[in-house]
């Protein structure tokens, strides 16, 4: 009978020490390019993600939404080991806000945000065609009595301060938070194991009793 505890007590410390590491194993992100906060004069064409540990290709999301909400990414993320790269579209001046949702090696979800700032709009983009012809002046002195209409009442710049910044729930749709096992779990699992030697080791001592 000590015999099946002593066994079963080992059984106990195996599982909760091979549970401990485990749960402790989950990667994060390190380090992104653009970098967090960042304010960057010229638009990047991709987002790099760089993690602790290799992420697996399954689930992997990285989206790219402006003060409207709309997505600005141009196909889907590229995993490579411990890095995901994400293409983007043609970015105007403004604020932006990264959303990413990768499982890391050991089965779990793990996700996140950044954000980063462009002052400059992209030759490509819809907003950043006004730099490409200039402005025409009137060629005879006589037209200074009719003043023409200035652009800033024509098209005035909208603020980014009037949209609310998207929420980052949208991202978590589809992917489950439960896929690695807590260390509760490893616990339960090595009770029960435990209750199971200590049933058959008395009624072993019963039958031969």
């Amino acid at each position: 009978m000590s015999r099946l505890l002593r066994v079963a007590v080992l059984a106990l410390l195996s599982l909760f020490l091979l549970a401990t590491p485990a749960a402790q194993a989950h990667d994060e992100l390190i380090a992104s390019d653009p970098q967090d906060g960042a304010t960057l004069d010229d638009a990047p064409d991709e987002i790099v993600l760089t993690f602790s540990g290799r992420i697996s290709e399954l689930g992997a999301q990285v989206a790219l939404q402006d003060a409207t909400g709309a997505s600005l990414v141009d196909g889907g993320p590229r995993v490579d080991g411990e890095e995901v790269e994400q293409d983007l579209a043609d970015l105007a001046a403004g604020a932006y806000t990264v959303l990413w949702r990768v499982t890391s090696e050991d089965g779990h979800p793990i996700s996140g945000e950044l954000s980063f700032t462009v002052t400059e709009d992209d030759d490509d983009s819809p907003d950043g065609t006004s730099s490409g012809a200039p402005a025409t002046a009137p060629e005879e002195a006589t037209t200074a009595a009719t003043p023409a209409p200035t652009s800033a009442a024509a098209t005035p710049e909208p603020t980014t301060s009037s949209t609310p910044a998207p929420a980052t729930g949208t991202t978590s749709e589809g992917l489950d938070d439960g896929a690695g096992l807590p260390v509760w779990a490893w616990v339960v699992l090595a009770l029960g194991v435990l209750g199971l030697l200590a049933l058959l080791g008395r009624t072993w001592a019963r039958g031969r009793a």
